[in-house]
């Protein structure tokens, strides 16, 4: 009979009492290094090849890159559209403001795939600022555990929408197909993953990693990454409720990479929740709605984190009994 594979013990920390002959060529010559062993997700842009003024610069490039690439891939798939519907506005910036408000579904397109180009964007500076192969974005195992993702993704459609249910959704529901719901839904299962994947990529991933190779504590890492997720969704575009709502999320999700090791389990929960909210919105004819959302209230607030939470339990204990790595190995 085959025993049970052992709980990942922490390996022990590398000495870095050896000359930097090794990064310093691996960084002229552009080859990838590898973290320390025994580092949980955080400190993964610690140890070899790493400078302040490294990950200072990459917090920069990271920042610009989601004021301008997201933006930018947005514009070119909505100059696309325009075209194809022949210029439905006559103008092309009144054409963008409907778009991205979601009264056209290629809107919707524009705005994930925008967001779903930042996996590019940190992979190159994870490959090309930090000398860092991309996988040990996905996870410290390293690269994407995918039956620990499709899994909590299970576990995360069911919990969010039983507590949506139980909570607002008998009342606020009622069916009423949005026009070409079945072009909306269809590009809301396929465009959604991406899209909730390109921001754990960037807040979650590539922020949390790049703060923990600054200061060693994770709180710090999880904190930061939280309030800036937050915060990228406009200060003056949501009240109180829905901040808070939002920064519990991003503050439950942190958590939870760092204690599973990778970014499997956010996604999902990501994903279980965007598509979710924007296939009950087409259903009920209110996409737009849905995506101009800027207020809440204290009691919804309560319920969504209250989803949140249990869900990040229940994959934070699958991760335990999956025994998923929780610290970069010995390489």
């Amino acid at each position: 009979m085959a025993s049970k594979p052992r709980l990942q013990e922490k390996p022990k920390p590398a000495k870095r009492d050896e000359p930097l002959v090794r990064e310093r060529y691996a960084y002229v010559a552009g080859l990838t290094l590898n973290p320390d062993p025994g580092v949980d997700y955080s400190r993964v842009l610690s140890g070899p090849g790493q400078r302040a003024a490294t990950s200072v610069s990459g917090i920069a490039a990271a920042v610009l890159s989601y004021f301008f690439v997201y933006p930018l891939v947005m514009q070119l798939i909505l100059l696309i559209g325009y075209v194809v519907r022949g210029r439905p506005t006559g103008v092309f910036l009144q054409y963008t403001k409907a778009a991205v408000a979601f009264e056209y579904p290629e809107g919707l397109l524009a705005s994930h795939m925008g967001l779903a180009s930042l996996i590019i964007v940190t992979m190159l500076l994870m490959k090309y600022a930090h000398q860092r192969d991309g996988k040990w974005l996905s996870s410290v195992q390293p690269g994407l555990r995918w039956r620990y993702l499709i899994l909590c993704l299970g576990i995360s459609l069911i919990v969010m929408n039983a507590m949506y249910w139980v909570s607002a959704g008998r009342f606020e529901f009622v069916w009423n197909p949005q026009s070409d719901a079945v072009v909306w839904i269809a590009l809301i299962v396929v465009t959604t993953p991406l899209q909730a994947a390109g921001e754990e990529y960037f807040f979650r991933g590539y922020l949390t990693q790049v703060v923990g190779s600054l200061i060693k504590w994770k709180w710090v890492s999880i904190l930061a990454s939280s309030l800036l997720f937050a915060l990228a969704h406009g200060i003056d575009l949501q009240n109180i409720p829905l901040f808070v709502t939002r920064f519990a999320f991003g503050l439950l999700m942190g958590v939870l990479i760092v204690y599973t090791g990778g970014l499997e389990a956010a996604i999902a929960a990501h994903v279980a929740n965007n598509v979710s909210t924007f296939t009950y919105a087409a259903l009920n004819g209110d996409v737009a709605g849905a995506r101009a959302i800027t207020e809440a209230t204290w009691e919804a607030a309560a319920w969504n984190i209250g989803a949140y939470a249990v869900t990040g339990v229940l994959c934070w204990l699958l991760g335990n009994k999956l025994r998923v790595a929780k610290y970069t190995p010995a390489l």
